[in-house]
């Protein structure tokens, strides 16, 4: 039985994580659809830390994305702040 939580209501955390021979774009695509659908988007590094921790196990540690959730949980979309032309405005 696949294992899901309050963050991962549909489950595609779990099943990209039970699925082989996914491709790390193929990870970053399902992630993104997961995060797009958090009801709580400002909860995403929370989410990511929770996920990991149902998750996350030796076996799959090198699991693409095992270190998308990483990032995550790291605060890493956050800290980036704006790219691009806005970016290039403000500076």
């Amino acid at each position: 039985m696949k294992q899901t939580s309050r963050w991962d209501t549909r489950g595609l955390i779990a099943d990209a994580l039970a699925m082989e021979g996914l491709s790390v774009e193929e990870n970053r695509a399902i992630f993104f659809d997961w995060a797009f659908g958090l009801a709580e988007p400002e909860s995403a590094a929370e989410a990511a830390r929770d996920l990991l921790t149902l998750h996350r196990t030796e076996q799959n540690a090198d699991h693409a994305m095992i270190g998308l959730l990483e990032e995550a949980a790291n605060g890493a979309a956050s800290r980036q702040g704006r790219t691009g032309r806005r970016r290039r405005l403000e500076g």
